[in-house]
């Protein structure tokens, strides 16, 4: 028996919803390692600066760790069919740490705990951003709490605030970690 006009239509529609749940339930996946391994880099960052504030290459050392892990992740999880590399990778790296000396040169951050709270709301709002663009929810509301958390520990506990984001933003990342994995 043949299918109506009507009928095609809506199966149509629901191949679609399919399909951007699907996309969107990939991305989440595809996301959260990169969410449990900056969570651990920011709770041995900030917890090894509030422990050991002599040790200057905490940082430096795990950003580079964590951006090497987070090369590997996206590397081995991309699709059999992307072929090559993409240098728009590369180039919004660039472009973010173009931006981030260019604020810290016009607007120098006058302690360690204003720098401290700097990455996590920039990190905050690039998740949002992602969140809108790609309709993910979960990204935009992790955002949004990270920026809310950070907030709250710059102005409500501010000598506390280096371990605050040890616990609450590197606990917080992994947490979202596992939030966008069980989808």
């Amino acid at each position: 028996m043949p299918i109506t006009h009507v009928e095609a239509q809506e199966a149509l529609r629901d191949i679609s919803r399919t399909s951007r749940a699907s996309a969107k339930s990939y991305g989440y996946r595809h996301g959260a390692p990169h969410l449990f391994i900056w969570g651990v880099v920011w709770m041995l960052g900030y917890g090894l600066t509030w422990l050991r504030p002599q040790l200057g290459a905490t940082w430096p050392v795990l950003i580079v760790a964590g951006s090497i892990a987070s090369i590997w992740f996206g590397w081995k999880s991309r699709p059999a069919q992307a072929k090559g590399y993409d240098w728009r990778y590369a180039e919004t790296a660039l472009a973010a740490f173009v931006f981030i000396v260019a604020i810290f040169a016009v607007m120098p951050p006058r302690n360690g705990v204003q720098a401290g709270a700097f990455f996590p709301i920039l990190v905050a709002l690039l998740y949002s951003l992602v969140g809108i663009w790609t309709r993910g929810a979960r990204m935009l509301v992790a955002g949004i709490v990270l920026a809310a958390l950070t907030l709250g520990g710059y102005f409500l506990l501010r000598q506390y605030f280096v371990p605050w984001m040890a616990v609450v933003g590197g606990g917080g990342l992994i947490l979202g970690g596992f939030w966008l994995r069980s989808v």
